[in-house]
């Protein structure tokens, strides 16, 4: 055996400890020479396939018989081993306990494992963790003295267990003492070393042994005036299984300086959120966001920062694009914003307003681009030109979860002025009557720096330690205990510091489950007395535990996006392409009542079928998607079950949202071609009605009330101001001179999408805008009006609506009747709602029976609201019928 130490020690150490495989030695007889041993070939461990689970099991992926297991510890990296059993590098080496099952409570907790064996850490290395999770760890198999297979470790089990427990409890980042002196603490537990740079001066930090967090003490001058980063020595195994030095931003910055005028990392203020320097004038005493009774009563407005106002020209040129704007009450937008909370909206959603690293703080620039025809080429020329460094993006690529964007502030080299003007932001929406809810995007990054402070512990890792990008980038592994205390930690400060009221959770199903009660027990603690909406997208994929989704969230009281009506409205399905996007058409614009050319031009049995099942899609989301809700019990979506709540406010009811085409352009391609305008603004008010009068959270794009588009485009995530434009004077939705969408997302369906970019009945008239918003003010005045269209609990909803029409359904319409029936159905504001919901292009009637000698009328909002057309319903009380026109919701009462 040919052994290379480092040193004389080193050498004695493995002489003792190494498996030493016996390579001939001694003299021959006769003074021959005995042949050179055999060249050993190395044993690659590249990869890390064995989790160390927690203090004293470590699981091993595979089984194979007669096989004993080392571990393998090197200070200083650089370990190396060949398959004759030569070793070198290493510091200790040590004997695992023979395979065994894995124990039940791991074998649950990590499914993924199933068929790995559970290998025995001996109480020495128990007693030695805190210093051996520092060093270059890795597993040898060996079948006698022959090493067999060898790999790193994934830790984030063993980190857990060792260090979770009292790390749970710090106060993470900088805190301050009553004078203002700031203390910083860094969770760090494998670092050999961590300092902290303030001013260009670096201090040396002390690690709390059984927190692993790293902590000092500065003074109160740098409070509210310096910027500082940390420095990491830490061993990592991914960047060249080495010992690495790193400089890096504190992950619970709340608030930093400009990126990139950091050498190397961006810095982090140490902001005082309690001090007068950070807060707007009148902070304090500002207004509170209006009280809700329950989460059923919030009506969901979704609004990118930068579109409300860069277009707005009622702005201060200064404040456009910024946080700033919602401070100019006067202007188109505010004016806007304060009409729907009138109407009804009760939260404005914004995406994404935490530090992300897709636009720069500072220098973005906006192409010149000019109103051109709809179908040139030239304006996504542009945008994609400058794609990278212009001043958009939709912002779901997080850097700092807990701090204010950049690009948002008039100033993003004040860290002050960030956080001052996004509270500006807050108090003037709370002032509008709005309550405000942050996209918040926990389950992936935008960079990997959580690697260079604690390597393989922040993000997911896959079976040979890889980091998964399942979200679409660096997965977040929220399902360990430090990653779900900082997404805990910085909802908790926007909630009690920033006074934000509520939270939605973007791919939310790659959240566990228990993290999410846990997140919603936390906001609970840390803001009595006041409701936090808490949604998310909750679709369905697969993790190794139980995930957030629509499948689990029942009895949470935490929403999940409904897809079920969103797809029956509209037509096809999310991610259409080709002339499926024209012939998929959905209950609101077309299917079987008006089919399209490409559907056929008539309505077929097959269509027949499909707009059966849309309908009744969406008389199980409007009864809020409940599995409790009877008619719901043989409704099925795609195969599966339509219904997924336990509760109505578990069910959030869309039919558009940033992702995917706008509702009027996905609508475009699917109304037969002669099909005018206003018809078109009509059939768009039908779509939303269907989620605005349905039970359960009502959401909806900002824009759609006026007939916003996009172009066409299925995902503007990047795509500029250009295509991503509002006008609030309701002018135009600019279908008409925008040109093409994005080539590199949209180029596939540009064929498609022409002839009917050329069609001028998609381009709305002023007034076809102003007739559709009038109209779902409307919508959103009735639904303000009573509880009866928001029931709190699935018992009320099973008490209380019914859809008499769903035994023998009619061609485009939807019947929804609430009360009536001896039940307490909310407020009890009425004996009786019906609502008739016709999407069809001719007139419909339908006769209730059980309702004929009744007294019913139209809705007062809708009897005294400008739609002339809704006036034209009628109810015959002989009979119980009632009659609603062509492409119309009429709301009937009976006091």
């Amino acid at each position: 055996m040919h052994v290379r130490a480092r040193s004389v020690a080193a050498l004695m150490l493995l002489a003792l400890s190494l498996v030493l495989s016996g390579c001939g030695g001694g003299g021959g007889g006769g003074g021959s020479s005995p042949p050179p041993p055999p060249v050993a070939t190395a044993v690659p461990f590249a990869d890390a396939s064995a989790l160390w689970l927690n203090q004293t099991t470590i699981a091993w992926p595979n089984v194979a018989s007669g096989r004993t297991y080392k571990l393998l510890s090197a200070a200083n990296a650089g370990l190396s081993i060949k398959s004759d059993g030569t070793i070198t590098g290493a510091d200790s080496n040590v004997d695992l306990g023979a395979p065994a099952a894995l124990p039940s409570a791991l074998a649950s907790r990590y499914p993924q494992l199933s068929g790995n064996i559970a290998l025995t850490v001996p109480a020495s290395v128990v007693a030695n963790l805190p210093a051996l999770l520092k060093t270059q760890l890795v597993i040898v198999e060996l079948a006698g003295n022959q090493v067999t297979r060898a790999t790193h470790l994934q830790l984030q089990g063993v980190i857990d267990d060792t260090y979770a427990s009292a790390a749970g409890s710090q106060s993470l980042g900088v805190s301050f003492a009553v004078d203002e002196t700031p203390t910083f603490r860094l969770w760090a537990p494998t670092a050999r070393s961590v300092s902290v740079t303030l001013a260009g001066n670096s201090a040396p930090m002390t690690q709390d042994g059984a927190s692993g967090v790293w902590s000092y003490t500065g003074t109160p001058a740098m409070t509210n005036t310096a910027y500082y980063t940390y420095t990491v020595e830490v061993y990592s195994r991914t960047d060249g299984a080495a010992i690495k030095t790193y400089t890096v931003t504190d992950p619970y910055a709340v608030s930093l300086d400009a990126m990139g005028t950091g050498t190397p990392a961006q810095r982090a203020m140490v902001v005082d959120l309690a001090s007068s320097a950070s807060q707007p004038s009148g902070w304090t005493s500002a207004p509170a966001a209006p009280s809700l009774a329950q989460q059923t009563d919030a009506v969901l407005y979704e609004l990118h920062i930068r579109d409300f106002s860069d277009n707005d020209p009622t702005v201060p040129a200064a404040h456009q694009g910024k946080y700033l704007a919602f401070t100019d009450t006067t202007s188109a937008g505010m004016t806007h914003l304060a009409d729907l909370a009138h109407a009804g909206v009760t939260h404005v959603h914004l995406l994404p307003a935490f530090d992300t690293g897709s636009v720069p703080d500072t220098g973005c620039t906006t192409p010149s681009i000019t109103n051109t025809d709809p179908i040139s080429q030239t304006p996504q020329s542009s945008v994609s030109a400058t794609a990278s460094t212009d001043c958009y993006n939709w912002g779901y690529d997080p850097r700092h979860f807990g701090a204010p964007n950049g690009p948002f502030s008039s100033d993003a080299t004040n860290g002050l002025t960030r956080v001052v003007e996004f509270r500006q932001m807050v108090a003037a929406l709370h002032g509008a009557g709005l309550g405000v809810v942050m996209d918040v995007v926990y389950n992936h990054m935008y960079s990997n720096y959580l690697d260079q402070i604690v390597p393989g512990y922040y993000y997911r890792l896959d079976s040979s330690g890889n980091i998964t990008t399942t979200s679409c980038c660096s997965d977040t592994a929220s399902e360990y205990a430090m990653v779900e205390k900082l997404m805990i930690d910085t909802l908790v400060r926007w909630t009690t510091q920033y006074q934000v009221d509520g939270y939605r959770f973007d791919v939310m199903q790659n959240i566990p489950l228990a993290a999410m009660l846990d997140v919603k027990t936390a906001l609970a603690a840390a803001a009595p007395g006041r409701l936090i909406v808490l949604y998310g997208e909750g679709f369905l994929n697969s993790e190794n535990f139980v995930q957030a989704d629509q499948a689990h969230l029942g009895g949470s009281h935490i929403g999940a996006f409904n897809d079920r009506i969103r797809d029956a409205v509209r037509g096809g399905g999310c991610c259409d392409n080709g002339t499926t996007l024209v012939a998929a058409q959905g209950f609101a614009d077309g299917l079987c009542y008006d089919a399209n050319s490409a559907a056929g031009g008539t309505c077929t049995s097959a269509l027949q079928s499909n707009l059966n099942g849309a309908q009744n899609l969406i008389r199980a989301s409007m009864a809020a998607a409940l599995t409790s809700y009877a008619p719901n019990a043989n409704i099925t979506y795609n195969g599966s079950p339509a219904a997924f709540a336990q509760n109505p406010d578990e069910t959030v009811n869309y039919v558009g949202s940033h992702d995917g085409q706008t509702l009027w352009d996905i609508s475009q391609y699917k109304h037969p071609s002669g099909t005018a305008s206003a018809d078109r603004a009509r059939a768009q008010v039908v779509a939303l009605s269907t989620v605005l009068l349905g039970q359960g959270m009502p959401f909806f794009m900002a824009g759609d009330e006026i007939l916003r588009s996009k172009a066409f485009s299925q995902n503007t995530y990047n795509s500029g101001d250009w295509f991503n434009r509002i006008d609030w004077s309701l002018s135009t939705n600019y279908i008409a001179t925008m040109g093409l969408p994005i080539q590199a997302v949209d180029g596939g369906n540009w064929a498609t999408m022409t002839p009917f970019l050329q069609n001028a009945n998609v381009n709305p008239t002023p007034s076809d805008i102003e007739a559709a918003y009038a109209a779902v003010r409307d919508l959103l005045s009735i639904r303000r009006s009573t509880t009866m269209v928001h029931l709190p609990t699935a018992a009320d909803i099973s008490s209380c609506v019914t859809f008499p029409d769903a035994s023998v359904q009619v061609n485009g319409l939807v019947v929804m009747q609430i009360g009536g029936n001896g039940a307490s159905c909310g407020d009890n504001a009425f004996h009786t709602i019906v609502v008739l919901i016709n999407a069809n292009k001719v007139a419909q009637t339908y006769a209730i029976a059980a309702l004929a000698n009744h007294a019913l009328s139209l809705h007062p909002v809708q009897l005294a609201g400008s739609d002339a057309t809704v006036r034209l319903s009628t109810f015959t009380a002989a009979t119980g019928t009632f009659t609603v026109p062509a492409r119309t919701t009429a709301v009937f009462i009976e006091p």
